[in-house]
C-alpha cells in the first residue's frame, strides 16, 4: 500500500514504546481511514497525532 510507504518514510526508524506501538497497530489495521484510499490523508493525520502524543513521547 502507498500509505505504508508514506508512514515508514515519516516515522521509521523511530522506535515507540510498547503501549504506543500497540495503539499504532490498532489504529492502522482496524480503521476505515487507513484501509480506504479516499481516507489516507485522514489516516496520516491520525498517525501523526499519535506520534506526537504524550503516550508516544515516553521513553
Amino acid at each position: 500500500m502507498i500509505l505504508v510507504a508514506f508512514v515508514k518514510h515519516l516515522l521509521w526508524p523511530v522506535t515507540f514504546s510498547a503501549e504506543c506501538s500497540k495503539h499504532f497497530h490498532r489504529l492502522y489495521h482496524n480503521t476505515r481511514d487507513c484501509s480506504t484510499p479516499a481516507y489516507y490523508k485522514r489516516c496520516a493525520r491520525l498517525l501523526t497525532r499519535l506520534a506526537v502524543s504524550p503516550l508516544c513521547m515516553q521513553p
